[in-house]
C-alpha cells in the first residue's frame, strides 16, 4: 500500500433489540416467525457507527443496544478517514430524528448504505426484509 493510503476492516454488528422475543412470539403475533429485531451499525477504524436520533458513534460494543449478537466480517475498505468523515457529514441530513420512519429510514438502512459505500456490499436481505 502506497504511503498516505489508509485501510481497516469492516464489521456489521447485529444486535436482537427484542432479546429473543421475536423468534419466541413472532410466529403466534404476526403469523410469520421471524429471528429477530434486528439494529445494526458499521464498525470501521476502531468506531461503531449507528443511526438512533442522527448518526451517532461509540467505542465497539458500547452502544445502548447493548453486545451484539452476530459480528458480520465484511472484508477490508480502501476509504480513508478524511472521506469516511465526508460520506459521514453527507449522510447526516438523509439520517436525523425527523427523518427517522420504522420501515423505510432506519438504523439497517443508514448501515446498508455505509457498508455499500465502504465495501461495495449491502446488508443481508432478511435484516432488511423485516416487516
Amino acid at each position: 500500500m502506497a504511503s498516505g493510503e489508509e485501510s481497516s476492516p469492516v464489521e456489521i454488528y447485529v444486535y436482537d433489540l427484542s432479546q429473543g422475543m421475536m423468534a419466541a412470539m413472532s410466529q403466534s403475533l404476526l403469523g410469520k416467525r421471524l429471528d429477530g429485531l434486528w439494529h445494526t451499525s458499521v464498525v470501521v477504524y476502531g468506531v461503531e457507527y449507528y443511526f438512533g436520533g442522527g448518526i451517532q458513534r461509540a467505542h465497539p460494543g458500547t452502544t445502548t443496544a447493548g453486545r451484539p449478537v452476530k459480528v458480520l466480517r465484511y472484508g477490508e475498505t480502501e476509504v480513508p478517514k478524511w472521506l469516511l468523515h465526508e460520506q459521514l457529514n453527507g449522510m447526516k441530513a438523509e439520517f436525523t430524528a425527523e427523518t427517522y420512519h420504522l420501515l423505510e429510514n432506519n438504523c439497517n438502512t443508514f448501515a446498508n448504505e455505509l457498508a455499500n459505500f465502504l465495501t461495495g456490499k449491502g446488508l443481508p436481505d432478511h435484516i432488511l426484509d423485516l416487516p
